[in-house]
């Protein structure tokens, strides 16, 4: 919905003041909290500022819970204010298929899905969604990596389908589309569905170290899963910086969609994306403050990591001053 006058004008002002932010080198902050906006309160009490935008997620395991966004955005977020949700939008839920998404089987879900979000998110500014996250991997319904790469091709139809839904409904141009692969799984560059189809790259990088049991299976030493990500020579050629790269190449913003870290001692790798933000202009950067799928949650840390819940405060925590 556009609106005219002077609210349009203030609304530019403020976007305009969020990009050149981010430009300047400082991202727009967000966090995962679990689709509670209590969560969301507690880290930005701990944290000292409010965050800039909300991560939250989609139903994938019924349609009719998929095709609503008022729950997440009206019962959930309602007392957001300003800060931004961004969706977490799977293209096709447990149980479908992308040889069937591609033929237009799922059209009016999406359409419904898209219509909602727009609905409770009134005004102009972009509306992101990150659809199929993590596609790279083998772990989601819709993800199209390891054993399941034969379905790449069917991803991209279906992709470039959906994309066409969204925007075609009331207020469609404000979504913007991160492709938002995840490290750790299979190379996401064949699976770019087409520059037209996507706005923003997004990328999630999460240390998991062997330490932490569970899934942990990388180096203990932060310093060197650091690396690993930034060297030419680390992990592979879809590394952070490869992704960054990949990034600048399609001419693309590039942002950290999801990140975490674990253990009282990663102080350096938290130093050292703080320093990867603010060096290469990323877009924004939201925290996966949860012990949910990944146990990266800070806020309730401060006597267990010392260390590490110091070294985030101090590098997110101060609100950049008002210009």
């Amino acid at each position: 919905m556009k609106l005219p006058g002077l609210t349009s004008f203030l609304i530019a002002v403020t976007l305009l003041a969020s990009s050149t932010r981010a430009l300047a080198g400082e991202p727009l902050i967000g966090v995962f909290g679990e689709n509670s906006m209590q969560r969301v309160l507690d880290f930005e009490a701990w944290l000292g500022r409010k965050v800039d935008v909300i991560l939250c997620t989609v139903d994938f395991q019924k349609w009719e819970n998929y095709r609503y966004a008022d729950w997440l955005s009206k019962t959930v977020y309602g007392e957001r204010g300003t800060r931004r949700l961004v969706y977490d939008v799977p293209i096709i839920i447990e149980g479908a298929s992308y040889a069937e998404a591609k033929t237009g089987a799922y059209d009016e879900h999406w359409r419904c899905l898209a219509e909602s979000i727009v609905s409770n998110n009134p005004g102009d500014y972009d509306l992101v969604i990150r659809p199929s996250h993590e596609m790279n991997g083998d772990w989601f319904p819709w993800c199209v990596g390891g054993s399941r790469q034969a379905m790449i091709a069917d991803f991209i139809a279906s992709w470039q389908r959906f994309h066409a839904v969204f925007r075609g409904v009331a207020g469609g141009d404000r979504f913007r589309f991160s492709f938002s692969s995840s490290e750790g799984a299979s190379d996401p560059r064949p699976m770019w569905p087409g520059d037209a189809y996507v706005d923003l790259v997004g990328y999630d990088v999460y240390w998991k170290p062997k330490s932490m049991g569970g899934e942990g299976w990388e180096t203990d030493d932060p310093k060197e899963a650091w690396e690993k990500r930034t060297s030419p020579h680390g992990y592979n050629d879809w590394n952070l910086t490869g992704m960054l790269a990949f990034a600048q190449s399609k001419r693309k913003p590039f942002q950290i969609d999801e990140w975490g870290v674990w253990g009282p001692n990663a102080d350096v790798f938290i130093e050292g994306m703080a320093a990867f933000l603010k060096a290469n202009h990323v877009r924004s950067q939201t925290y996966w403050n949860s012990n949910a799928a990944y146990p990266g949650e800070l806020h309730q840390r401060e006597n267990e990591w010392p260390a590490t819940t110091q070294a985030f405060r101090k590098s997110f925590g101060k609100a950049p001053a008002t210009p």
